[in-house]
């Protein structure tokens, strides 16, 4: 089984937390042993994820962020720490697990953001585990994709093939936008350590692509997405991880 990357050192100013409280530390909802329960988010993403059999996690921190390794630790024995000391973007925070993963392919999810389809999450698992030379992207339907990291694209058979992504584009070549689960290949650490300041994560896709690693998307339903990086849309996110957790009783 991949090892899973899970990024949790951002100060969290679009939740309105503004680094005193870590967002990934905000509560959803979730089913466990029967009922409803409050749980932080990154619980429940690591929790989804061990369901789909993935039991091997590195989380990316903010060297000072002691409430978030103190739960965590408490919770889960199979997690190791990493430290992102200057904010210098997704793809840097990233790149701090590259010497624990030695080159290997790996799973990838923001911490602040929630797959609540547990069979497409298996779904997902299965493609990566019966291709793992390649990249595998989570992508959902928005109206707004020039706020996304979007993807070009072709079907080819029953499966869809990704040309190009690019990150924020006033003229973005699809309404398919990138969700931060994915399932990387080291070509993709290794643009993301070949670029400078302010790293992001999709042009280090895109480069991987350009080199001819093949790259496959998976389509979502952004229902069954959630992120509670935005303090506007946090009372949805909580009706729609009750929704999940009702319908699981």
């Amino acid at each position: 089984m991949p090892r899973c990357v899970i990024t949790a050192a951002g100060l969290g100013k679009r939740s309105g937390l503004d680094g005193k409280f870590r967002k990934e530390m905000l509560p959803v909802y979730d089913f466990r042993d029967g009922g409803i329960v409050l749980r932080p988010i990154i619980d429940c993403i690591i929790t989804h994820l061990m369901k789909s059999g993935i039991d091997d996690f590195i989380v990316v921190l903010d060297p000072g962020d002691s409430v978030t390794q103190n739960y965590l630790s408490s919770e889960f024995r199979n997690i190791k720490y990493v430290y992102q000391e200057k904010k210098a973007g997704f793809g840097d925070a990233v790149s701090r697990s590259s010497q624990i993963l030695e080159g290997d392919s790996f799973l990838l999810n923001a911490g602040d953001g929630l797959i609540l389809d547990m069979e497409f999450l298996n779904f997902f698992v299965q493609k990566v585990l019966s291709d793992p030379q390649s990249n595998h992207l989570c992508l959902m339907h928005v109206d707004d994709p020039d706020r996304y990291g979007t993807a070009e694209y072709f079907v080819s058979g029953d499966h869809m093939e990704i040309v190009s992504v690019v990150e924020k584009s006033h003229n973005p070549p699809s309404n398919l936008a990138l969700c931060a689960f994915y399932y990387l290949t080291d070509s993709v650490m290794k643009n993301i350590e070949r670029t400078g300041t302010n790293i992001e994560l999709t042009p280090a896709i895109n480069k991987s692509i350009e080199e001819g690693v093949p790259t496959h998307g998976y389509i979502i339903d952004k229902s069954k997405w959630i992120s509670v990086g935005v303090s506007e849309s946090y009372i949805e996110v909580l009706k729609r991880s009750l929704d999940y957790a009702r319908s699981r009783l």
